[in-house]
């Protein structure tokens, strides 16, 4: 249930973000120093529009006190290399993107970071790793709102900048990125191909976690392929690899993945039970993207479950489908994953066309409809 206090706080959280698009810097710090809150997503905001504020305002040190947080173990610094003040903006708006892409704000990360590009036309700044970056980290802005497009520019623009500048150690990421736009391009032969070589670069790094992630994707593109065998291969794997590295958002992932692909090979029992392996792990992270399409998994089984019985009983769990689709909705709402929010919007509409609510069924069509539209604006 969403407190009266939450929905104060989200108030002033959206009066601030205006003021800073409006230029009024001082208005809009004064406001988020007045904020006080004890839930861990508004306070995430509040650093963020802190550290927005403070980069605006050209005071580096406060912004990045309040933008460490939510770097997410990012390790690069490369404010020494920065000897003007417009290079120094450049770095910042690049730790701005960053931020506002954990905090699932890609709107909001694609300015940062094509501001952050924008900035280093400047043939006087010269920060190549910041340009690489920031050009990957842009396509990948475009993948999460449904930009295939624009992501494949930006990351062959990437890949341009790496060769140009001798950057080999900025491609893993890169590869990755591609991989993961060509399978949503449904050029599945080419994402797998792109994705081994992400993978062979983050073996050669010893980088567990970038590997595990990997070979999760590569599941993902061999079930897209039918090639079930091979993608429970990935799946396993990178479960195995997750609980080295003590990441549970990862083998939260394989678990949803493992229940959609049993569930596409007719073993209805075990999918249930990677289901409830998820509900077991999914209170270890925070990470909202991913409870929705963990949620979004668990409703597939169940809406499959309630397909193979009749009555009363298949009306139950039609219900009860519908409500992990609207939590897996909760879930994503804060975030600007496009693509995802749709699909959690038709899931839900074929539910209601089951229970034989055609009406709200339409509603919700047009609603994953509009959000799709707007994702490509």
């Amino acid at each position: 249930m969403i407190r009266n206090q939450d929905i104060d706080v989200q108030m002033q959280l959206y009066q601030a973000r205006l003021l800073l698009e409006e230029g009024s810097n001082e208005k809009s710090l004064s406001l988020l120093e007045t904020i006080q809150t004890d839930n861990e997503r508004q306070q995430g905001d509040v650093a963020y529009l802190l550290g927005w504020c403070y980069i605006q305002r050209r005071q580096w040190k406060e912004a990045i006190l309040f933008l460490s947080p939510l770097l997410d173990h990012y390790q690069s610094d490369f404010t020494q290399e920065a000897t003007r003040d417009q290079g120094r903006l450049a770095c910042y708006l690049l730790y701005l993107g960053i931020a506002a892409m954990n905090l699932e704000h890609y709107e909001d990360a694609s300015l940062h970071f094509q501001l952050c590009l924008k900035v280093l036309h400047d043939r006087r700044i010269h920060l190549p790793a910041v340009r690489v970056q920031a050009c990957y980290s842009l396509a990948m802005t475009c993948v999460m709102r449904g930009l295939y497009t624009a992501a494949i520019q930006h990351y062959e623009e990437a890949l341009r900048l790496c060769q140009h500048f001798n950057r080999d150690e900025e491609l893993a990421p890169i590869y990755y990125g591609l991989c993961e736009t060509y399978r949503h391009l449904g050029d599945y032969v080419k994402s797998y191909l792109v994705g081994q070589e992400a993978l062979h670069l983050y073996q050669e790094r010893a980088e567990r976690e970038m590997e595990a992630e990997t070979h999760h994707l590569l599941g993902r593109i061999c079930f897209l392929l039918r090639n079930f065998r091979q993608a429970s291969d990935h799946y396993t794997e990178s479960l195995s690899l997750s609980t080295v590295c003590d990441k549970p958002t990862i083998a939260l992932l394989n678990y949803a993945a493992l229940a959609d692909l049993r569930l596409a090979e007719g073993r209805l029992d075990e999918a249930k039970l990677y289901c409830q392996r998820a509900i077991e792990t999914i209170e270890r992270t925070d990470h909202t993207h991913i409870r929705g399409a963990v949620y979004q998994a668990i409703g597939k089984v169940t809406q499959n479950e309630a397909r193979q019985v009749i009555g009363t009983q298949r009306r139950d769990l039609l219900e009860r489908a519908f409500a992990w689709y609207k939590k897996a909705e909760v879930q994503l709402a804060t975030t600007q994953a496009y693509t995802v929010i749709a699909e959690v919007y038709s899931n839900q509409a074929q539910v209601l066309e089951e229970l034989g609510r055609a009406q709200d069924a339409i509603e919700r069509w047009r609603q994953a409809y509009g959000v799709l539209s707007h994702a490509k604006v």
